[in-house]
């Protein structure tokens, strides 16, 4: 894989320049069991577990630019995209039409008739980062521990949908329709899952730049005239609030899919 590299040591004026080389490599190794039950009278269900060790010199072009004076870095750190443990699982529960139909029924109506309800549950162990030993102003600097050597909490997902399929027309007709109306809820139980924290304090909420040694110093010195500390405090707490460190908060869709 392309990684950052640095030449050194050649002659004047240059000194020293950056390029991109084939130098990275990764080795993933794992495994997936699942369990697959068809459908049985309503229900049908999938359950699947996967273990993964993914290890490389890189997790991308740029990950080793920092150390790159240092030549070619051939020791191996968990990727940024290492998912130890997967659990994921889909139940769906359906009625059938006709004959097969066994649901409630008002005035002779099957009101249930080709309706059902989905599950899909994922649970994922957190991705590595790289925890820093300085914090800086939004960010950190350092390296504490190893490469990758810190991981996220885990996120866990639920999402649902209910949905009903009606048949346009006659359904022996060649001409008609299908229309399924659904109604989808994405993070059902509108969980924050963490997706990324600061590298320092190991929080998605707080970079401890402000509360750090540095950060009074930096208070104390004052600011530019017509600068007030206190606005800028709470301007600096927005900032903090970085919505690309959690999930997306629940969502609710209704719509519908015509077939012809």
């Amino acid at each position: 894989m392309i990684q950052s590299r640095f030449y050194q040591f050649i002659p004047a004026p240059l000194n020293v320049y950056e390029t991109y080389d084939n130098l990275d490599f990764a080795t993933v190794k794992g495994f997936s069991v699942s369990y697959d039950m068809r459908r049985t009278g309503n229900i049908s269900m999938n359950l699947a577990y996967t273990l993964q060790f993914a290890d490389g010199t890189g997790s991308d072009a740029n990950s080793s630019r920092g150390v790159g004076g240092r030549g070619v870095q051939r020791s191996l750190f968990p990727m940024s995209y290492d998912e130890r443990h997967r659990i994921s699982g889909i139940i769906d529960y359906r009625y059938g039409s006709g004959k097969s139909y066994n649901g409630p029924t008002i005035a002779g109506i099957d009101i249930l008739a080709n309706a059902g309800l989905n599950l899909t549950g994922i649970a994922v162990s957190g991705r590595p980062y790289t925890a820093a030993v300085q914090s800086e102003i939004l960010g950190a600097s350092g390296i504490k521990g190893s490469i990758n050597g810190s991981r996220l909490p885990w996120n866990l997902t639920v999402n649902a949908q209910v949905d009903k399929q009606f048949t346009l027309g006659k359904p022996e007709s060649k001409q008609a329709m299908g229309l399924n109306v659904y109604l989808r809820v994405s993070n059902v139980f509108d969980r924050r899952n963490i997706q990324s924290v600061y590298r320092f304090t190991g929080s998605p909420t707080d970079d401890g730049f402000l509360n750090s040694a540095r950060g009074q110093r930096f208070l104390e010195g004052g600011f530019r005239p017509g600068v007030n500390q206190e606005a800028f405090l709470a301007a600096y707490s927005w900032r903090l609030l970085n919505p690309d460190n959690f999930s997306l908060p629940r969502r609710i869709f209704l719509g519908a899919i015509l077939d012809f």
